[in-house]
């Protein structure tokens, strides 16, 4: 009996890890220099994917995002502010930061999917054409550089022609 406990809790491990989260994981890279894990790291980035409750990050977020001032550029959007609705009208806002990240915490989103989703920044608001149907961090679509795949990051003013 004694011989099987270590095998036991091997199985146990092992039987946990998810390789796919790990390599989603890793693929985010390391952190950038001198910005220390917390609030203002990993700007862009797709938040849940150590924020979405596998971890390695905590707290978890039930939806987190960044917003950058200009569609071509990484300056954040200190201040915006991101106006979600859902499909019975209900509403809920939150801010970004010094980042331009924002998040809401786990079990305080009072929003049922789909979400709709605005930024308010500088007196000019851009609404998502589309609505938020299941992704839980903007990151997940809003990647840089823009692919068919990624329509880039969420950026509060369109560009001056």
């Amino acid at each position: 009996m004694i011989r099987l406990a270590p095998a036991l809790m091997a199985g146990l491990l092992l039987g946990c890890f998810d390789p796919v989260h790990t390599d989603d994981v890793d693929a985010l890279g390391p952190e950038a220099a001198g910005v220390p894990e917390g609030p203002l790291h990993r700007p862009g980035q797709p938040c849940t994917v150590c924020h979405g409750g596998d971890g390695p990050g905590s707290p978890t977020f039930d939806l987190a995002g960044t917003v950058f001032e200009l569609k071509d550029q990484r300056l954040p959007a200190f201040g915006a502010n991101v106006l979600l609705i859902d499909s019975l009208g209900s509403t809920q806002a939150v801010g970004t930061n010094e980042a331009g990240n924002f998040w809401i915490p786990e079990s305080e989103l009072l929003l049922g999917f789909p979400i709709w989703a605005s930024v308010q920044f500088d007196g000019v608001t851009i609404e998502m054409k589309t609505p938020i149907n299941r992704a839980r961090s903007c990151g997940e679509c809003h990647a840089d550089p823009p692919a068919p795949s990624a329509v880039g990051h969420v950026y509060a003013r369109n560009p001056t022609p």
